[in-house]
C-alpha cells in the first residue's frame, strides 16, 4: 500500500462523518427536532437501553470523555428529552422523559430514512466490507 491513499484517509472520513452528520442534523431540523449528531446518538443508546445506562456507562459504550457525555445530557435534559434518576453514590440512571418517547418513532424514522438515502446504494457485500473496516479501525483504538 503507498502512503499516497493512507495520507488521505483520515480526511477523507472525516469529510464522510461530517456529511453524515450534518445530514442527519439538517432531516431532524425539517421536523422541528433539534437534535445534533451527538445528542442524537446518546439518545438513541438511551432507547435501546430503556433507561438502564448511567452517565458513565453511556461515556464508556460511546468511547466519549464522560465530562462532554454530561455535558450533552444537560443539553437533552434542558430540551426535555431525558431526566436523571438518582442511583447510589455518585450515579444516575439517565431515562427518556414522555416527550422523548413519543417523538421516538419520528427521531428513528428519519435516521433510517437518512442512513438509506446515504447508504442505500452499497451492496451488501461492500457493506459488509465497509463495517469490517470500520470494526477493524475501532479496535485498533484499543489494541
Amino acid at each position: 500500500m503507498t502512503n499516497q491513499p493512507i495520507s488521505r484517509i483520515g480526511f477523507m472520513m472525516e469529510q464522510a462523518l461530517g456529511a453524515m452528520t450534518s445530514t442527519l442534523a439538517a432531516e431532524f431540523m425539517k421536523e422541528g427536532i433539534d437534535l445534533p449528531h451527538s445528542q442524537y446518538a446518546v439518545l438513541r443508546l438511551i432507547y435501546t437501553h430503556e433507561g438502564l445506562l448511567t452517565q458513565i456507562r453511556i461515556a464508556e459504550i460511546l468511547k466519549k470523555d464522560a465530562a462532554a457525555i454530561k455535558r450533552t445530557i444537560d443539553i437533552l435534559e434542558k430540551k426535555g428529552f431525558v431526566t436523571r434518576e438518582a442511583q447510589s453514590g455518585r450515579s444516575n440512571y439517565v431515562t427518556c422523559t414522555e416527550k422523548a418517547l413519543r417523538l421516538k418513532n419520528i427521531i428513528t424514522d428519519i435516521a433510517n430514512r437518512t442512513l438509506l438515502s446515504i447508504f442505500g446504494t452499497f451492496t451488501d457485500d461492500e457493506l459488509n466490507i465497509f463495517t469490517d473496516i470500520l470494526g477493524k479501525i475501532a479496535a485498533s483504538r484499543n489494541g
